[in-house]
């Protein structure tokens, strides 16, 4: 017994691992096109695109893992039925339940792994993700200068670099700063660097000359080594890093921190998302029962299993929506969230009582009886050998 179910769990394990890393691969394929966008608009590298990229993996995984696990159950018992490998084993008296205990132990371990996810490794990565998108947004080289072009980050205001070097220095500078009527100026500069502190945003230039024209027609040019240019008017950015209910922690999201100003609708969303983050995992569980409770049971057909497997998937992907809808509209209503709990465990209590009902096993001993019993009453064949030798 033992040594079938070991054999029954690694038959719906590695389907499991493979779909997962399949739709998370889609998933992510999906998320990537939203971060590809910030990172064009930013210029910024390569690595930090896959980097972003990687920190929304948590998530993804945790909304496909139960339909993973679900696609994974219903590959494996298909496969072993049409072998007629669960149609041999239930003819040695093995039950439904047997065979079933190995991949509900997959979808048990599934469970574990996906609360892991929403409790800790989703938070830790988001807000890694979060800070990592605010430092995109709020480079000022990104925001002002642009290799070859000219840029005007601010009215009257026109910046040039003929190239930006890896580490963030500027060649051949241009600046035609116009914000003064009064005294309009152009700098010229052979090296620059942007410089931020907390109080000021500055173009440091070095090697170059300041060009003012005069009002006779004239031009005062200075020449320096180096020149510091404030543009904190100019680059006002927000760089306060704000967490979403993603970011948050469980306690964080059930009990917000009274130090911080929380909204109504967005203290009903954070209690929306923290619940649906405890009651998700369920939906591993619960889906696996679901694709035992049709395939596992019933009578086996020679002519397939299409029609079950087609009705089992439908239904499978219609409660997990269902669960998503709930959790959506918990955000609005916060009576909805005890129902995110009730509609897996009941889809759970319902396949675990069909599972263990007896009824069809009556029946197939029944039908075993009965043609038993008409074998006994049949009259026994007359050996006509035996008769001629009496003879």
């Amino acid at each position: 017994m033992k040594l079938l179910q070991r054999y029954i769990f690694s038959q719906a394990f590695f389907p499991a691992v493979l779909s997962l890393s399949a739709l998370a691969m889609l998933a992510l394929l999906t998320q990537s096109l939203q971060t590809l966008d910030l990172i064009v608009e930013n210029r910024q590298s390569a690595g930090t695109f896959f980097y972003i990229t990687f920190l929304a993996l948590p998530q993804l995984i945790g909304i496909i893992m139960p339909l993973a696990v679900f696609m994974a159950t219903i590959y494996a018992l298909n496969r072993m039925t049409n072998d007629s490998e669960l149609v041999v084993a239930k003819a040695n008296g093995v039950s439904p339940w047997a065979m079933g205990t190995p991949v509900l132990r997959l979808g048990v371990y599934a469970l574990i792994l996906h609360l892991f996810i929403n409790l800790l490794l989703q938070p830790v990565s988001f807000r890694q993700m979060r800070a990592e998108i605010l430092t995109v947004k709020t480079d000022i080289a990104s925001q002002m200068v642009q290799a070859g072009r000219f840029v005007t980050p601010a009215p009257d205001l026109t910046v040039y670099a003929r190239e930006i070097l890896p580490d963030g220095g500027l060649v051949d500078v241009l600046i035609h700063d116009g914000r003064d009527t009064d005294s309009k100026s152009t700098h010229i500069a052979k090296t620059g660097r942007l410089q931020r502190s907390e109080n000021s945003t500055s173009l440091v230039l070095f090697d170059g000359s300041v060009q003012t024209p005069l009002v006779d027609g004239g031009l005062d040019v200075i020449n320096f080594e180096t020149y510091q240019l404030d543009l904190s008017d100019v680059v006002a950015l927000d760089n306060v890093l704000r967490l979403k209910s993603s970011d948050k922690f469980l306690h964080e999201l059930l009990r917000p921190d009274p130090r911080d100003y929380v909204t109504p609708k967005s203290r009903r969303e954070m209690a929306a998302e923290g619940h649906a983050r405890l009651a998700a995992p369920l939906w591993n569980v619960a889906l696996v029962l679901v694709a035992l409770a049709f395939i596992l049971r019933g009578q086996h057909s020679k002519l397939g299993n299409s029609r079950k497997i087609a009705i089992c998937a439908v239904t499978g992907f219609l409660l997990r929506l269902i669960g998503f809808a709930v959790a959506s509209s918990a955000e609005g209503d916060p009576a909805l969230n005890p129902v995110q709990y009730i509609i897996p465990l009941l889809v759970i209590l319902v396949c675990l009582a069909y599972l263990g009902t007896r009824k069809r096993m009556r029946y197939g001993r029944k039908r075993r009886l009965k043609s038993y019993l008409a074998a006994k009453l049949q009259p026994a064949p007359v050996d006509s050998n035996a008769g001629s030798q009496t003879a």
